[in-house]
This record gives structure tokens, sequence and C-alpha cells, in this order.
């Protein structure tokens, strides 16, 4: 609590006289840490509910007991990181900060060190230097390769490294061929000394491409490097399909099942193999000799002009889009008088369906009626 005085109680205050109702000291001077403050308000002491800074206090909350904000010396407002070891609040250390692994912990509770069953920034673990299930004595993680055998967490041997090379493998277990336990550089061990299984004698396993096929999981097993044979590196019988050509029996595979492309069934895409090759053909009707459908021999779309009578849809076609000649372009059909176009050299004028009237063409399409 800051007092300001008025000008009477400046005047009064440094005489020696304690003024009733306007001093609570005055030692006969104006100055602070002598056990009267210079203002004359405050006897100094801890607890009067004044702050007196000449005498190092932080907080007075008007009592000498710790624990509420204030401690019982008035020296701290008891907050971690105040640079005071407030013990009463359960401090461990206080180094003036709030900042965890620099051997105080930022909740000012742990002096940082391992073994003291919590659990610090810098550690990895806290073992309280025992050795656990997954720390080591020194607080580091239970790590097989560290040269510590830790049989609490299940290391049978620990020999400094991660070598599955040697007599303890990379898991810290003890590498014995033929205990029905992998380990080391053994890619299995099933405890037989049989051949005929998924794992042979040294405990090497049974793999496609050995030469030998295992019942129930390879369909076959040549031992050669080979996709174009009978059966494929995979171990898998060879079929169309498959993305790769058998020699002999495929002219290609694509690993499709698209007919629409080069490769058809694993034969080469032809015009007149029934499928339509997108990009390629317009169209494609398989075996048929006919240019007389709708898709022609050259696996192209019927259209008037291609030079081929489509059945029961043309009359005629002789190449071309004119519609002055004995064929009009435009449907395919046969010229005649009537049909709206004139035919050169034969009619001298075509109205269509106004032939015969008042002003247009002729019936006969020869001349043009008055």
């Amino acid at each position: 609590m800051e007092v300001e005085l008025d000008a009477a109680i400046i005047e009064t205050c440094g005489d020696g006289v304690v003024s009733a109702g306007l001093e609570i000291c005055d030692d006969g001077n104006v100055a602070d840490g002598d056990g009267c403050a210079a203002n004359c308000m405050s006897d100094e002491t801890c607890g009067n509910g004044i702050v007196d800074r000449a005498l190092d206090e932080i907080c007075d909350d008007a009592n000498t007991i710790g624990g509420d904000g204030c401690s019982m010396d008035c020296r701290s407002d008891e907050t971690c990181g105040n640079g005071v070891q407030d013990l009463i609040e359960g401090e461990t250390c206080d180094d003036g900060n709030s900042v965890s692994g620099d051997g105080c912990s930022m909740t000012c509770q742990s002096n940082e060190q391992c073994g003291d069953s919590i659990k610090d920034p810098q550690e990895q673990c806290e073992s309280s230097n025992q050795f656990t299930q997954v720390c080591d004595p020194d607080c580091t993680f239970k790590v097989c390769g560290d040269g510590v055998r830790n049989m609490v967490g299940g290391e049978e041997c620990d020999d400094g490294n991660t070598s599955n090379a040697d007599v303890c493998d990379a898991m810290c277990r003890n590498v014995i061929c033929g205990n029905n336990r992998v380990e080391g550089n053994e890619p299995c061990d099933d405890g037989t000394a049989s051949n005929n299984d998924a794992c042979v004698l040294g405990c090497v396993a049974a793999r496609c491409g050995d030469g030998f096929t295992r019942t129930n999981v390879e369909a076959c097993d040549d031992g050669n490097p080979s996709n174009t044979d009978a059966c494929l590196t995979t171990c898998v019988a060879a079929s169309c399909g498959d993305g790769h050509t058998w020699a002999g029996v495929e002219q290609c595979d694509d690993g499709n099942g698209l007919t629409n492309d080069a490769c058809a069934l694993c034969k080469l895409a032809v015009c007149g193999d029934g499928f339509t090759r997108t990009g390629v053909e317009q169209c494609d009707q398989g075996l048929s000799n006919s240019n007389t459908e709708a898709c022609t021999l050259a696996c192209m779309n019927w259209r008037c002009g291609d030079t081929f009578i489509r059945t029961g849809v043309e009359q005629c076609d002789d190449g071309n889009t004119s519609n002055t000649d004995g064929c009009v372009g435009q449907n395919c059909q046969i010229a005649f008088c009537g049909d709206g176009f004139v035919r050169a050299g034969v009619e001298i004028c075509d109205d269509g369906p106004m032939n015969g009237m008042s002003g247009f063409c002729k019936n006969q399409c020869n001349g043009f009626l008055p």
C-alpha cells in the first residue's frame, strides 16, 4: 500500500514526535530503512500491510503467514520464477525463470536430476535409479544396442550394436537357428529340419524362384527370371492380361482387359478383329466382308459419298457430294425431276414440290410455266 501525504503531515514527519492520527512512527528523520519510513507512515515491519521497498519487501498482505500469495517475510509473492524458493509452496528450486531444462523446472517442483521420481524435459524417462520395462537407471529409454543389458525390459543380451550378423541380434536376443524363433539375420525359423515347408534347413525362407513349387502357395516355380514363358517370376501361371507377352502363345499383353487399344485379348489390333480401336478406327464389323453395311471393310463409318451403296439406306453412291449429277450427294438418292436439284445437262429447272405451279418449273423440269 502506497500512502500519499498532505502538506501538514509532511511538515510534522521527522520531528521526533508521533502525531496522533497522522503518523505511525517518527524517529526524528525522514530516512527509510531504519524502523520508520521516510513518510512516518510505516514502522517497516513485515505484516503491517505496507510494502516497504527499502527493506526489500515484495509484498505485504498484513500478516506473516506464508502460502497466501505473500511469504511470511514479505520478500516473495510466492510465484515460481521469482528467484525465491518458497518451501511452503512446495518449491524445490527457483532460478528466477519459468523455463525448464536449466536445472530447475518451469514449475519449480524439480531440480531436474535423474532419480528424483520426476520426469524432467531433458530426461527420456524417469527410472528412480533402477531398471524398468522401458527405462535404464540413467533415465534414458531402454534401447537395444546401447551396451546396457536391461533384463527387466526383456533383453537377453546387448553387445552394443544392432547388427544381425553376430550372436546377439538387433532385438537383443541370442541367435540360435532351430529354436522356433526368428532372430538375427534369419528370415525364418520353424524349429524343424524339413525342407518342404515354408522354412528350409539353415533357417532360409522358401521363396518364389527357388525352383520348387510350394503347395497351396505357388502355382508354379521354374527357378528362372523370365516372364515370357509359362511361369512368371511371381510364380503365377502365365495368362492373357498379366502384362507379360508369353513367347509363342501371345502376340502382345498390355496387362489390361481393354479391347479398344493396340492389344486386344493378347492379339495385335487389326481392322476386322471385331474391336473398335480408339483413335484409329471409327468402327469394326469383325469378319464381315461387305462394304454395304454401317461399317466398311476399312473400319470407317458408313457415309454418303464413300462410294459404297449401303443396303436399304442409299439408292446410289458415286463417291462425291454433288447434287447436280445422277446421284444426289446430299442423301445418295438417284436424281429425278422434282427432287429440288437441277441435274446438269438433263434438267432446265427443278423447284421440287413447286413444280407445275404458275411461275415455277414445269412437271417435266424442261422449262418454266408462265
